[in-house]
């Protein structure tokens, strides 16, 4: 094995900066990111989304349910059709394409029929990498939806496995990355990339709150605090709401790794991140394909992975 890929644990045996490739090339990368919710996928990569497109590489958002059951007054039928405008509305700004599979809210399930749906997806799209949940996390459906796309990776190659929709003829199998949670059992998250954010985080907030039924009104009323949205709001007063969403989701994602941050980026101050582990399924990358696949990020060393834990 060179010293350019993965040893036995899935870390670099380098540690390197990566940079932007290079725009003369005509490489177009294609990344899809495979969530339980249709607002899911633009919370945990919508910065590098906008990293990926504005290089002009592809990314689509995939939502396994409709989000119908996410109200506690909404009809579920006028609800999925709400989720489904934001969701889109939400991926127009970043530069990324949006589709549900149409399932129930909560009624994600790991069986045939379901696995099905994914294979078929990643098949159509046949992406370079595809990144989902950790099959560990507060909800069934972000749980499933993990554990769905890491049974689905190996039929990925199986051409009698949902002939209907073939195999990429190059039978490429895509990297596998989990998105950031805080999660601590059965074991916390490795941030094997690291991505500051800070530049993009202003549009991805102006993308985020278009989903305006989750993030003003359904996640508010789930977190006891709905009493301090205003019922008149403008633009200021979603953003200044979403920004405490974002702090309830990601206010680990710097404090837990504030010594890589530093090393990773000295002298300066990472505000916004984004953080991503390496799934042991699907294809390994090598640390040039990491570069391309995550442009800007860093990629801390084994030895400095084993160091922070101590």
């Amino acid at each position: 094995m060179s010293g350019e890929e993965y040893d036995s644990q899935l870390w670099p045996l380098n540690c390197s900066w990566i940079y932007p490739r290079d725009e003369k090339q005509k490489k177009i990368l294609k990344v899809l990111v495979i969530c339980a919710h249709p607002d899911d996928a633009d919370l945990l990569t919508g910065g590098l989304t906008l990293k990926l497109t504005s290089r002009g590489h592809k990314v689509k958002y995939v939502s396994l349910t409709n989000g119908n059951l996410g109200h506690y007054e909404k009809d579920q039928i006028d609800l999925a059709e709400i989720r489904q405008k934001e969701a889109q509305a939400s991926a127009k700004i970043l530069g990324a394409e949006y589709t549900s599979l149409n399932i129930d809210d909560g009624h994600v399930y790991v069986n045939r029929e379901q696995t099905e749906k994914v294979v078929r997806v990643i098949r159509e799209f046949d992406p370079d990498l595809v990144i989902t949940h950790r099959p560990y996390d507060y909800h069934r459906d972000h749980r499933y939806t993990g554990q769905l796309v890491m049974d689905a990776s190996y039929m990925l190659i199986v051409p009698h496995y949902c002939s209907a929709t073939p195999i990429s003829k190059t039978r490429k199998m895509p990297v596998i990355c989990y998105a950031y949670d805080d999660f601590q059992k059965p074991y916390p998250f490795i941030p094997n990339i690291m991505l500051d954010i800070t530049e993009e985080y202003s549009q991805k907030s102006a993308a985020l709150i278009n989903h305006e039924s989750q993030m003003m009104d359904w996640l508010p009323w789930t977190l006891n605090f709905e009493e301090q949205i205003p019922e008149d709001y403008d633009i200021q007063n979603r953003l200044e709401i979403l920004e405490m969403l974002i702090i309830s989701v990601f206010s680990r994602i710097i404090t837990d790794y504030r010594k890589l941050w530093k090393k990773a980026f000295p002298g300066k101050r990472i505000k916004k991140a984004e953080a991503f582990e390496l799934c042991e399924y699907g294809r390994q990358p090598s640390v040039q394909e990491l570069k391309e696949l995550f442009p800007g990020a860093y990629i801390p060393s084994k030895k400095e992975l084993e160091e922070f834990r101590k």
